[in-house]
């Protein structure tokens, strides 16, 4: 009887201290061989793990590459410098263009200033009038009357643009009396391309000017509506079919003192010599003195919508 109690006791013994958690009999009675085969057990179920684990990642990673989703590139840019202070032709407009002197040797005095009122006066006139038409209005050999311009050129471009994806964009605002936002220029820069020197023939498509806020040049004048009274752009290079470093954007600045009437056959001997206000040339002055007022945004049209390459206020330039 005792036995059986004793053997009792270490029964309730050994189960309380089961379920307080220590493993009595394991750690009592198991033998060291016990102990070595739990302990190689554990190393090859590490070991297979691991190999798992392994197998696992490999399997993601050539799943990942195989459908991998492409990624969305960069849009491009382009940075540009500006340099102000330098003069330019109004090529343009041949009402600012004058006889080349190597033409007519005389000073223009000579051929325009006595009017039309005798014959020797006449002859002079009709040379005068027949050499302008020739260098000035129907070619480039004349003289024309420089302006102060400001140039834009392309300092950088993040990836090759074809030039025939950019388009040129002229903003201008003003919030007085009512605020007005209108596009002054917009087109193809391809189509806006001279060359200094070269033919001044605009392509029928050359983009032509709008409103500037309150100001229009629309119907002021024989070409008053072509892009070239506000700029043009110097492509440096006709065989160049990519937006390059060193191409430039010419704006002309129209100051009330920048230029002067040519002595034009066409105009009255009054108007010779006086600061050249019909003829809307340039960005209007306060273009650079009214933040905001001007921009100017050169746009890939490849991409939908359109993706600003840059934009130039021209208040800091």
């Amino acid at each position: 009887m005792r036995r059986a109690r004793a053997r009792r006791g270490r029964l309730r013994r050994r189960a309380k201290a089961y379920e307080d958690g220590a493993d009595i009999y394991a750690n009592v009675h198991r033998s060291p061989r016990a102990f070595w085969l739990s302990g190689r057990r554990r190393g090859v179920n590490d070991v297979l793990s691991a190999i798992l684990l392994i197998a696992i990642t490999i399997v993601l990673m050539v799943f990942v590459y195989f459908i991998r989703l492409p990624l969305t590139p960069s849009p491009p840019s382009v940075s540009y410098q500006a340099v102000t202070g330098a003069t330019k032709p109004v090529w343009g407009d041949p009402t600012d263009c004058r006889p080349n002197e190597r033409t007519l040797p005389y000073n223009w005095e000579y051929y325009l200033a006595n009017g039309t009122s005798n014959a020797t006066n006449k002859a002079r006139y009709n040379l005068y009038m027949n050499w302008w038409w020739t260098e000035c209005e129907n070619g480039t050999n004349g003289t024309y009357n420089d302006m102060n311009v400001t140039e834009i050129q392309i300092a950088h471009i993040s990836t090759p643009i074809p030039l025939a994806d950019v388009e040129f964009q002229f903003i201008c605002l003003n919030t007085t009396p009512k605020y007005t936002e209108t596009t002054f220029v917009e087109g193809p820069l391809n189509a806006m391309e001279w060359v200094p020197g070269s033919n001044q023939s605009l392509a029928a498509d050359a983009p032509t000017l709008g409103k500037c806020a309150t100001a229009s040049p629309n119907g002021n004048g024989a070409n008053s509506v072509y892009y070239n009274r506000l700029g043009y752009f110097d492509p440096v290079d006709y065989n160049l079919s990519v937006l390059s470093p060193a191409q430039t954007l010419i704006i002309y600045v129209h100051t009330p003192d920048s230029v002067l009437e040519a002595p034009n056959p066409l105009y009255d001997s009054s108007y010779w010599n006086q600061p050249d206000e019909d003829d809307y040339h340039g960005a209007p002055p306060w273009c650079f003195t009214v933040p905001g007022a001007c921009t100017i945004n050169l746009i890939d049209t490849e991409y939908h919508p359109g993706v600003v390459l840059t934009s130039i206020p021209l208040y800091i330039l």
